[in-house]
């Protein structure tokens, strides 16, 4: 299990802590909020091109990962090299043998959210650190269902490129299917960050006995 997969795993842990976001501190976060290309207070930062790996370089992010169109083992441990803790892939963009690497953390990106059960249950198998569908926001419930059904089959947290102002009811809809980390779309700056996890603290207490 890499850096993003064991800090996703506190943050569920977290969950079941009842947080008081009406002081005046930082807000405990149960979701991970990143972003493309290094910007302060993000828990994750991710590299889409050299301009935003130099920038993630030279600051201080606690997690960071890489989008590859082709991840083998080879570009692991580049990635390794230069820091990075797991790398963003579609199904055909990653080698098979990336998946036996237990020190770094995958996350899939799926093209089509709606998968059959066979083969949502056989990826569950291959243990990525999440699985990330590409819902359109709002959210329509046609995505809210997908997105409840692929957390329900797998047990995978859910890993999401959300727009910079997400509302509060799709934050709920995100968080109750499974969200364990989120990316903001390019742009987004330390006041966008602290917005959405004020935001995401704010939410009302899940059911007793969700996960």
């Amino acid at each position: 299990m890499g850096r993003l997969a064991e800090a996703i795993k506190a943050n569920r842990q977290q969950r079941r802590q009842p947080h008081d976001c009406a002081g005046g501190g930082a807000v405990e976060c149960e979701v991970l909020v990143g972003t493309i290309g290094f910007v302060p207070g993000a828990d994750h930062c991710i590299a889409y091109n050299e301009t935003d790996l130099a920038e993630i370089e030279q600051g201080d992010v606690p997690i960071c990962g890489v989008r590859f169109t082709v991840l083998t083992g080879d570009r692991v441990q580049m990635a390794k090299a230069l820091g990075a803790s797991y790398a963003s892939c579609t199904l055909d963009e990653v080698r098979a043998e990336v998946a036996l690497d237990s020190e770094f953390d995958v996350v899939v990106r799926l093209l089509d959210a709606d998968m059959d059960e066979t083969t949502v249950r056989a990826l569950a198998r291959l243990r990525p650190a999440a699985i990330s569908p590409a819902p359109q926001f709002p959210l329509s419930l046609r995505d809210a269902v997908n997105l409840q059904r692929l957390g329900m089959l797998t047990g995978i947290p859910l890993a999401i490129l959300c727009p910079i102002d997400v509302s509060s009811s799709d934050l709920e809809i995100l968080r109750d299917a499974g969200l364990g980390c989120m990316l903001l779309q390019r742009g987004a700056t330390s006041d966008d960050i602290a917005a959405v996890k004020q935001r995401i603290a704010g939410l009302p207490s899940r059911v007793p006995g969700e996960d």
